[in-house]
């Protein structure tokens, strides 16, 4: 054998081998996860997160067309867990009735979930930070399941930025006065990750702070019982008070939909609501800057982590993930700050990532232009610790992120590449609005709406309906129109209106496979497998003959009967309810298990409660027991006052 054909084949053996170490190589991930931080205001920019882009963006890769499909908190955290659609789950609101920790707890979603399902892979579960809401000082004892070690805030305490208080594993909360949120958290966090490597198994770390979420200071009139809440702009760390002076709001707005004028073309109740004066534009000028703020904590936490995971030799086998459970909007249309509604900025959040396979980018703008969602996140972490095979039986909605477009030759060889990836989807909110922070603004109830997107990479077009729960319908052109100034609804080409309707009226009652591939629905004989295709003439027919998705009447919780599409019946059978709670997807079998399962994390989270754990953060000497007079509150009562769920999300 010739010299060459010696070094070829020693190359084809090298080539295998890594690929062979990367599919048998169990990875780490450690996932930043913030809270109310938007993807197009500007809020990632080198110029205010320079670590972000030079830890996590330039040795990695951003996702430019990434997404929630319920933008509120936790219904939104539940959906990247259980990679299902809120349609599917339930689990549709951030406190009860149809929200909140008693209803997650009843739903059984912590029964079968993402950290749980990496427990069975055999890895090691971490969290710290913002949980749910309403898990609070009243029933913190209440552990969520799959985690070996869960240091959870507690309401009230959750958004105060400078007296955050934690539960550990179902312990006595304790609060740390005058200690800055994020800085706690991230302590914690750096100590979780070195208990995790001392701990020598593959592991999964979540650190949630709370930045850039609105403050908020909850008191009780300890004479009269009377509860209020108070909300403020995000605090940042002192030391960056003086940050971003130089900061607008017309600069961080690229897609120039600041203080629309003309909303004669929007729904009823955005028609109603006044044009921003000069004193609320002044104050959402500074709103900006402060959200900018408070995030140059979680730019020093993410240096902070990958110097940790580093230092302690696991840097290049684990996968960091930064991204949101939400977008969010200052100012844009005739809106003051918040989230919750079906536009660009609340749907769309921050996703970057690193670690093995992955090729960097080296490059200031997003250079994977697949459309991902929360749903694809937890098959996508399923995926990369080397379960792919287990997809199909956890009831998913979601599918992997188009990770292997930026492949530098070792990702893992079973890591899905579909031949299409999907182009299409739908998000969904049940609810009212409110402005978090121009509280003069009066409160809109119905704010339940159906979206349906499309985004075409190779043309680099996409179309969005919005679909109002009192019917209106909204059409906008994205290329043109990225602001979403202009509803064409009654004068786009009749083609493109009725593919997005007739995707609509599958997505908004769809389930497992129906939602990543509707054309299998639309055109069951397999013509038909991008919305580019759709669009020739000779579907007209089909798509003429759909009855489009429609609301009975405005509701703020999800109710089958009154959401109406034809092929409802098809995709869901005789009871559209069923399946919906992943618990009702169990056997008898896998409920034994899950008992069996909440018995040993019961006896788990006692011991984990009664002792430190392998490394302590430094923090934790400045921390004293939480007051009696609030553990003894009745906590019910925070959460009565008018709008809380929309403020508190």
């Amino acid at each position: 054998m010739g010299a060459l054909a010696v070094l070829a084949v020693a190359c084809l053996a090298a080539a295998a081998s890594v690929a062979h170490a990367a599919d048998t190589k169990k990875p780490n991930f450690v996932v930043i996860f913030t809270d109310d931080q938007d993807a197009i205001q500007n809020s990632t920019h080198p110029h205010y997160m320079p670590s972000l882009h030079k830890y996590i963006r330039y040795p990695g890769v951003e996702l430019s067309q990434y997404f929630v499909t319920t933008p509120v908190c936790c219904p939104s955290r539940t959906n990247l867990w259980r990679g299902q659609f809120a349609h599917n789950t339930n689990f549709t609101s951030v406190l009860p009735p149809h929200g909140g920790w008693a209803k997650w707890k009843a739903l059984g979603i912590d029964q079968s979930y993402l950290p749980l399902w990496l427990k069975d892979q055999g890895y090691n579960t971490y969290y710290v930070g913002k949980f749910l809401v309403d898990y609070s000082v009243s029933n913190y004892q209440q552990v969520p399941a799959g985690w070996d070690d869960v240091d959870a805030l507690v309401t009230p305490y959750t958004f105060d930025y400078n007296t955050p208080g934690f539960s550990r594993n179902g312990a006595a909360p304790n609060i740390y006065p005058g200690q800055y949120s994020t800085d706690v958290i991230r302590d914690k966090g750096i100590a979780q990750i070195k208990s995790a490597v001392a701990a020598g198994k593959p592991f999964y770390a979540q650190i949630a702070p709370i930045a850039p979420h609105t403050s908020t200071q909850i008191s009780t009139d300890i004479n009269t019982g009377e509860v209020k809440a108070y909300f403020y702009p995000p605090i940042p760390a002192p030391r960056h008070w003086q940050l971003f002076s130089d900061a607008n709001l017309p600069g961080g707005t690229p897609n120039k939909n600041l203080y629309e004028v003309d909303v004669s073309d929007k729904p009823a109740w955005i028609r109603s609501l006044p044009l921003p004066q000069q004193n609320n534009r002044t104050y959402l000028e500074e709103i900006y800057r402060l959200r900018l703020r408070s995030l140059a904590a979680v730019d020093e936490l993410v240096e902070q982590v990958v110097k940790t995971l580093d230092a302690a030799g696991v840097l290049d086998n684990t996968y960091i993930i930064y991204t949101a459970d939400n977008g969010y909007h200052v100012g844009q249309h005739r809106f003051g700050a918040g989230k919750t509604t079906g536009y660009e900025e609340d749907l769309r959040v921050p996703f970057l990532i690193r670690g093995p396979g992955i090729k960097a980018s080296q490059s200031d703008k997003p250079q994977n232009s697949k459309v991902g969602l929360h749903v694809d996140f937890a098959p996508t972490i399923l995926s990369l610790a080397g379960a792919s095979h287990l997809l199909g039986d956890k009831g998913l909605d979601g599918t992997p992120l188009g990770l292997y477009a930026n492949d530098d030759g070792t990702l893992r060889s079973d890591y899905p590449r579909p031949a299409q990836h999907r182009q299409q989807f739908q998000g969904e909110f049940w609810g009212g609005w409110s402005d978090e922070l121009l509280l003069h603004l009066k409160a809109q109830p119905n704010n339940t709406w159906k979206v349906v997107r499309v985004y075409d990479e190779n043309s680099k077009q996409g179309w969005k309906l919005i679909a109002q729960c009192t019917n209106e319908r909204e059409i906008y052109d994205l290329r043109k129109d990225p602001g979403e100034l202009n509803n064409i609804y009654a004068t786009v080409k009749p083609a493109v209106r009725s593919r997005l309707e007739g995707l609509l009226a599958v997505l908004a009652v769809c389930k497992g496979q129906s939602c990543s591939n509707p054309w299998k629905i639309l055109h069951p004989d397999g013509s038909v497998t991008s919305f580019a295709q759709a669009l020739s003439s000779k579907y007209d027919s089909i798509y003429k003959a759909i009855t489009p998705f429609a609301y009975t009447k405005c509701l703020q919780y999800l109710d089958w009967d009154n959401e109406q599409s034809q092929f409802k019946t098809q995709i869901r059978g005789a009871n559209p309810a069923a399946g919906v709670g992943h618990h009702r997807l169990l056997t008898a079998a896998s409920e034994r298990a899950i008992a069996a399962r909440r018995r040993a994390q019961a006896a788990i989270s006692t011991e984990l409660a009664e002792r430190p754990p392998v490394f302590q953060a430094p923090v934790e000497a400045k921390s004293v027991p939480v007051p009696d007079d609030i553990l003894a509150a009745d906590v019910d009562k925070w959460f009565a006052f008018h709008n809380a769920e929309y403020y508190l999300a």
